[in-house]
């Protein structure tokens, strides 16, 4: 582990950090915050809105979708649309202005008194201004109904293009070989299942001797990398975790494919499914979500066939891996519902027309439905 944690990008190295203490570490921070605001792509949205009005004009479209994070590309579409008979739909794969649940508390930007002060009035700002709102899970859009009950919000669940997915792998890692692609920050901790895993090596020694191995690929906030190091080095599992880093997108699946079992971490956000999740799922690896049980993404991985459990409990964590090392490796569970993208396409298609899904969205025909509620 103490070579591979190398292999973090930069900034999330575990080496502890002297930064500015107490009050002129948070100064810091609001600073920071306030000169990225309202996200990285600050310094492109004028010349970004400049180029989208000048295509808009060129191309005539019908529908404009703006979609985020970052969530500065909505500021982007709104310039670019205004004045103009396009409509205009935010898509929202993450929250903007919230709810934030406490996960986020730690993030250097959406943390900070100055964004949450901020990107409120900037949401509302936007949200006013456009035709609906598109969001990928149900709370978040039960809730941004609530908030905005005048304006139109849908709900179209992620899904996965199987053309960019690599096909079953020839020669998977040796022994039990779990691996976890994304990002690790907030609360994403993946901390439960390395204690699940010493639990499995202690009962299965057969497993830590063909090699069995946690493998980890993406970056990580520099609070995340310390408590993986601190809980790979608490539970002597230094042997039985590789962190990869950051790698290509075919060579992260890759990782995947060759693995018995996908983790996908959603601690603590309760309004978000990592996309990650259906990836792993349409592969045909065994999937498991450590998320809440209510949370969005442990409904949604039951839904779609992972497992759930949750991020507490770690000896049903421990039992999930027995199962699988017990059974036959070369099963693939199927997935019960469709999530590709052809499935999802008919409803996005209907969505943008502005018929059949969201008839509120303001074209002819349907039965109207009431501005502000939140529907699938």
């Amino acid at each position: 582990l103490e070579r591979s944690v190398t292999s973090f990008p930069e900034a999330s190295r575990v080496a502890r950090r002297s930064g500015p203490p107490g009050l002129l570490r948070e100064l810091y921070k609001e600073v920071r915050a306030f000169l990225v605001f309202p996200d990285e792509g600050r310094g492109w949205v004028l010349r970004a809105a400049l180029r989208a009005r000048s295509l808009i004009h060129r191309f005539q479209p019908q529908v404009v979708v703006s979609s985020g994070p970052p969530h500065s590309a909505h500021l982007v579409a709104g310039m670019a649309t205004m004045g103009s008979a396009v409509r205009w739909l935010v898509d929202l794969r993450d929250p903007w202005a919230g709810p934030h649940t406490k996960a986020w508390d730690s993030h250097a930007r959406v943390g900070s008194r100055i964004f949450r002060a901020l990107s409120l009035p900037l949401e509302r700002l936007t949200f006013r201004s456009a035709h609906g709102v598109i969001t990928n899970t149900p709370p978040l859009a039960e809730a941004l109904a609530a908030r905005y009950p005048n304006v139109p919000v849908a709900c179209v669940p992620n899904g996965v293009d199987p053309e960019r997915l690599p096909p079953p792998a020839r020669h998977r890692y040796p022994g039990f070989a779990i691996a976890y692609v994304g990002t690790l920050y907030g609360s994403r901790d993946l901390g439960p299942v390395v204690r699940a895993l010493r639990i499995f090596l202690e009962r299965h020694p057969e497993a830590a001797q063909a090699g069995s191995k946690l493998r980890i690929a993406g970056a990580a906030d520099p609070d995340r990398a310390r408590a993986l190091q601190d809980a790979v080095a608490a539970a002597g599992m230094e042997q039985h975790v590789e962190v990869l880093g950051l790698l290509p997108r075919a060579e992260a699946l890759n990782v995947v494919s060759r693995s018995r079992l996908a983790v996908v971490l959603a601690q603590e956000q309760e309004l978000q499914v990592p996309a990650k999740l259906y990836e792993s799922v349409a592969m045909g690896i065994p999937t498991l979500v450590v998320a809440e049980a209510g949370s969005a993404a442990g409904v949604e991985g039951e839904r779609i066939g992972a497992v759930v459990r949750d991020p507490g409990d770690v000896e049903e964590i421990a039992c999930v891996l027995e199962e699988l090392w017990q059974a036959d490796p070369r099963r693939r569970p199927p997935c019960p519902v469709p999530i590709t993208y052809e499935a999802i396409a008919p409803v996005v298609d209907k969505l943008l027309r502005g018929s059949g899904v969201v008839p509120s969205f303001g074209e002819e025909g349907g039965t109207d439905l009431p501005r502000g509620a939140a529907v699938t």
